[in-house]
């Protein structure tokens, strides 16, 4: 099963995905994390450059770099599937359609380049105004991170998203305690706790790996 934990800059959403783990492991159910972008791989390592204003792209090629680094992470998002882990995302697809629509591109082409990956079964939108993620954050802020007017725009996108996909929506201007005890009501939804308790966790439907290794080595050597 995969949860994916979502939201804006400064939401808080590494907090609450270690805290949701930490309590998912106390029940004795396995769990495994991920955060999106990952800076440590070779893609992971450009996109940091660029959000850092070391590497100019049109806003294309960044999205085809944020979707080529999940793809990177495959077989290990696979292997924590094949544990029946629980698999929480901290940012998975869904923020790469939410930052492309805001940077004007079709919905269609934003879906197609992750199409494939393992499917999210919960999504659980960190709702937080920008004046509060200023408050969080006042410097040191990448490149779009900056950008306030832009970050507005995203949230709005990411709450008109949440409703029509029917995302969990979270305040998380409150204390960090509280929306991780909010999280956990969402966790403990009689469904969720079904699926939660079966012994086998039914895993997402994918593709195949090899249908689709070439599209992250295409885009590597394209900015080598």
């Amino acid at each position: 099963m995969i949860i994916v934990i979502e939201g804006g800059d400064q939401a808080g959403k590494k907090t609450q995905t270690a805290l949701l783990a930490k309590a998912l492991k106390q029940r004795k159910i396995k769990t495994t994390t991920f955060s999106f972008p990952d800076y440590k791989t070779p893609i992971g390592k450009e996109i940091s450059k660029y959000l850092n204003g070391k590497r100019k792209f049109p806003p294309q090629v960044i999205h085809c770099l944020l979707a080529a680094n999940r793809w990177e992470k495959l077989n290990e998002i696979l292997a924590a599937e094949s544990k029946n882990s629980i698999v929480i995302m901290n940012r998975y697809y869904h923020s790469n359609l939410i930052y492309g629509l805001a940077n004007g591109m079709k919905s269609e082409w934003l879906k197609n380049l992750d199409n494939g990956l393992p499917k999210s079964d919960l999504v659980i939108l960190l709702d937080v105004t920008q004046s509060e993620s200023f408050r969080r954050k006042k410097t040191n802020r990448d490149k779009f991170e900056k950008n306030e007017e832009f970050l507005r725009n995203i949230s709005k996108i990411y709450r008109t998203i949440a409703k029509k996909e029917h995302w969990k929506i979270i305040d998380a201007s409150k204390s960090k305690q509280e929306v991780h005890e909010n999280i956990l009501k969402v966790i403990d939804d009689q469904e969720l706790r079904a699926q939660l308790g079966r012994k086998g966790i039914k895993r997402s439907k994918m593709f195949s790996w090899d249908k689709h290794a070439s599209r992250v080595a295409d885009i590597y050597k394209a900015i080598k």
